[in-house]
């Protein structure tokens, strides 16, 4: 008796390959043209009129969903520290956050032209928000033998509100302090901040007027106050998003093998791979020799960079490229004695794509590294962000996938260390910058492919790892050298 073959149920249905990859990648793409249109200022006004409730319902969403993540501990942490990070933003709009700016002018300028200080309401000092008085003694900028500007801080003192101003010249009156870029000066709940700096015409000549003492021009230094309520939050959600990023990177993938899953190539004891043992081994020691020297080549140039530039040669494209090219060789390193996976061709491939941009396209003028940079952040968060991308690139070409995790922790770490740096340098931790924006985009994606990694078939995983490779190479190529894309990150 012949019966009819059941077909077997399909265990669940697969996510399709493209769709989330494609839905992340079209909405990145036309916040980006946006803000390249309009700006990061116009982002912000808008945000603070009609995104309010938007982030509101994002931050409520993130945290109706850690509901359902009390099994995976890493994403409950990731969920509650987005809805954290959201909420501080939320906070700061409704609670009572503000801002202002101080046109402040030298002593010596005031005594200067004293006829022009009751007509234009010059002052050395000014109140923040009538909590204290910044009272102004000195602007200085300090130069490069270059000539190149290194820093610039205003020197003065704080005297309480209450405390009645006994002249603008009086400096032993206060506390004294000094800011400068990336050194605001907080108290009582407000960051002030260096922002920028402004000379004085002569009113005669209409050349810069000089200080007939010391020949120095007169300047206006612009300090920028921010008093940001929210930040508690943001700042726990952004240690929140480490821990669940962590746990991501090093726990397991308990996903079964899929029929059609492609397996890391394991390495015989010899450590060579067994198609190429079948090679003459001088072919393959010569093939290594050239990739080692080409490793110590981009050794050289780093270590040459950093003499020559006299600080960590992370500061524009050029540079990047060339960290990547020494870290390339290292991961080939790791991959065949931690991993087991011979990822030589994989990596040369890499290897030779960012080397000869360097070698025979990109300007390898030494700059002199901008106030903004002089930071403690600038080291760990372009450091990250280097070794994150060289990661998930690999993994998106079939080398390494068990560190996309690591990667993932690395990029979420550029992350909450560029919104550190952009609070202690620019005054807000947020700027919807455009390759803030790009960044975000590929974090969310990496974010979403760990969400439904286990559901995925391996096409859609494979496609996810495509998508996110696509979106760093965008956003070091299309953001970083395209011109049309101008923001807080336009040096780099």
């Amino acid at each position: 008796m012949s019966q009819s073959a059941e077909k077997p149920r399909a265990a669940g249905r697969a996510w399709p390959p493209v769709v989330i990859p494609s839905l992340v990648l079209l909405a990145a793409a036309a916040v980006s043209v946006a803000l390249a249109c309009k700006g990061s200022a116009w982002a912000l006004e808008t945000v603070a009129a009609h995104g309010l409730g938007c982030l509101t319902g994002l931050a409520l969403l993130s945290a109706v969903a850690c509901s359902r993540m009390f099994g995976r501990p890493a994403l409950l942490a990731l969920h509650a520290g987005f809805a954290l990070v959201l909420g501080g933003w939320v906070v700061n709009k409704v609670a009572g956050g503000k801002e202002g700016i101080l046109t402040l002018a030298e002593p010596e300028l005031l005594k200067q032209y004293q006829w022009m200080v009751q007509r234009h309401g010059w002052t050395n000092a000014g109140s923040v928000d009538g909590e204290f008085n910044y009272v102004l003694d000195r602007f200085e900028i300090k130069y490069t033998p270059n000539g190149e500007i290194d820093q610039y801080t205003s020197y003065g003192r704080i005297v309480g509100e209450e405390e009645e101003l006994q002249g603008e010249g009086d400096k032993a009156q206060g506390e004294k302090a000094e800011i400068s870029v990336n050194h605001p000066l907080v108290r009582n709940g407000w960051w002030v901040y260096q922002s920028s700096y402004q000379q004085m015409p002569n009113p005669y000549t209409g050349e810069v007027a000089r200080n007939p003492r010391t020949g120095e021009p007169f300047y206006f230094t612009v300090l920028h106050c921010v008093k940001d309520v929210g930040l508690p939050f943001a700042a726990f959600g952004g240690v929140l998003l480490l821990l669940g990023a962590f746990g991501l990177a090093v726990g397991r993938d308990k996903r079964a093998p899929s029929r059609g899953a492609r397996q890391a190539r394991p390495l015989p004891r010899d450590g060579l791979p067994r198609e190429r043992s079948r090679l003459s081994r001088p072919y393959v020691w010569t093939v290594r020799a050239l990739y080692g020297l080409a490793f110590l080549g981009a050794v050289a140039m780093l270590v040459h960079r950093g003499f020559a530039a006299g600080h960590p040669p992370m500061q524009n494209m050029y540079e990047f490229l060339i960290c990547t090219a020494a870290l390339i060789p290292a991961l080939t390193f790791v991959s065949a004695r931690w991993d087991r996976q011979d990822t030589l061709l994989v990596d040369s491939l890499l290897l030779a794509i960012v080397l000869v941009p360097v070698g025979f396209f990109m300007d390898g003028s030494v700059k002199h590294l901008m106030p903004a940079l002089q930071s403690p952040f600038f080291v760990p968060h372009v450091g990250a962000y280097v070794i994150g991308y060289v990661l998930l690139v690999r993994a998106a070409l079939g080398a390494g996938r068990r560190l996309v995790g690591l990667g993932f922790f690395l990029l979420t770490l550029g992350l909450v260390l560029g919104a550190a740096w952009g609070k202690v340098c620019w005054g807000h931790w947020w700027q919807f910058d455009p390759k803030e924006m790009w960044s975000l985009a590929t974090w969310l994606l990496y974010a979403a492919y760990f969400h439904l990694r286990p559901r995925l078939s391996p096409r859609a995983d494979r496609a996810f790892l495509i998508a996110g490779a696509l979106m760093v190479v965008l956003t070091l190529t299309w953001i970083n050298l395209s011109r049309l894309f101008s923001g807080m990150h336009s040096y780099a």
